[in-house]
């Protein structure tokens, strides 16, 4: 992840934002999920 060139530093970033957004997003569906069956993942536990 060192590069000189500022092209790919701006890939690196906005990849890093947006694998932090989708995690956001699944942890979100998670805690609805739970609240809404009370199950973390229903039909498995």
């Amino acid at each position: 992840m060192t590069s000189s060139n500022p092209s790919a530093k701006n890939y690196w970033k906005e990849a890093e934002l947006t694998n932090s957004r989708l995690a956001m997003i699944g942890f979100f569906a998670l805690v609805h999920n739970y609240l809404i069956t009370g199950w973390v993942i229903p039909g498995i536990f």
